[in-house]
């Protein structure tokens, strides 16, 4: 098995707002301006359906108090607006002897621990000088924290409304967050004792749910839809987008000197990435719409034991972009 190591926020000032969205549980800013932001996290065990009747443990961050908060897969999706200060309270309540380290790569904390004891709340605190698209993570237990479920994504919005980045090049019509990962079942069921190098995963998702159970992206024809993609599985992922081309603006929120045109991209573990699709006034290639997809063909469901897997049953990393 590859390294899982290499995985590597409107105005509030009293209240958060917590939305439901189709990707994840969002906290968003009320207004556009820069404010001091709370976020109240919980790690947590937790059980997550993957498709169908399927379900299995997870540890999962889930928003608000331990007493009420829902570990979920992926973690509740966080959005702060640039220049905003931002404190994170963590509570760690995995099992005993599971010390959490909370990070998010790309972003500096101010000084302060990180680790996280079980039974214990920590802070992290930091300025969100930049906007983009990150990931949150557990950084413990040898990323078996992150492979069970603890990781998310963070937007930190531009202060120009329909911009990714501070720049007119990265403007939008609509954006969808899509958080990819991988469960090998098997693993879920025993963390701690389960042999690394024997970790296979078998069900390939997006937002946490494999096909058909995925949440579509809905984008009429000539609007803009930025793409955000969050690796939070533990290899790397190529997607691609039939019909389309990808129009690559940033990674691992830098926007790139040289911008390019792309059928399908490879997201490495851990990492992120900006790419705005237009849509076209023609026909879409199905009559669900543009698929997105692994272009690895991780489009199954479960254990395949026929010699020869068939992706037409559909199922794993898929979803569609439709009218």
């Amino acid at each position: 098995m590859r390294a899982l190591a290499a995985r590597s926020m409107r105005k509030t000032r009293a209240l958060l707002i917590v939305a439901v969205t189709a990707a994840a549980f969002t906290v968003a800013n009320s207004s556009a301006s820069a404010a001091p932001v709370t976020i109240n996290l919980c790690a947590k065990p937790g059980t997550a359906t993957l498709t169908g009747a399927v379900s299995v443990p997870i540890w999962g961050f889930g928003l608000g108090s331990c007493a009420t908060a829902t570990a979920s897969l992926p973690g509740p999706q966080l959005v702060v607006n640039e220049g905003d200060t931002v404190t994170v309270n963590i509570t760690n309540a995995l099992p005993a002897g599971h010390t959490l380290t909370f990070e998010i790569p790309g972003v500096t904390f101010n000084a302060g621990a990180t680790d996280v004891a079980a039974g214990s709340t920590g802070t992290v605190s930091f300025t969100a000088s930049a906007p983009g698209t990150y990931v949150y993570q557990a950084g413990g237990s040898e990323g078996r924290q992150a492979a069970m479920g603890l990781a998310g994504a963070l937007i930190v919005n531009s202060l120009t409304a329909g911009q990714a980045y501070d720049t007119a090049t990265t403007a939008y019509d609509t954006q969808a967050t899509v958080v990819l990962g991988a469960v090998d079942p098997n693993f879920n069921a025993a963390p701690d004792t389960f042999d690394m190098y024997s970790y296979r995963a078998t069900y390939w998702l997006i937002n946490g749910k494999a096909y058909p159970d995925t949440a579509g992206i809905t984008a009429t024809a000539g609007q803009r839809v930025l793409l955000r993609y969050v690796n939070a599985g533990f290899d790397n992922t190529s997607m691609a987008l039939l019909g389309l081309h990808e129009h690559v603006v940033a990674r691992d929120a830098h926007l790139l000197n040289n911008p390019f045109d792309a059928n399908a991209e490879t997201i490495p573990a851990g990492a992120t990435e900006d790419a705005i699709a237009t849509m076209p006034a023609g026909a879409a290639p199905s009559t669900h719409g543009f698929p997105l997809y692994n272009r690895q063909l991780h489009v199954t469901n479960g254990d395949q034991t026929a010699p020869n897997p068939v992706p037409a049953t559909g199922g794993g990393m898929l979803t569609f972009i439709h009218p």
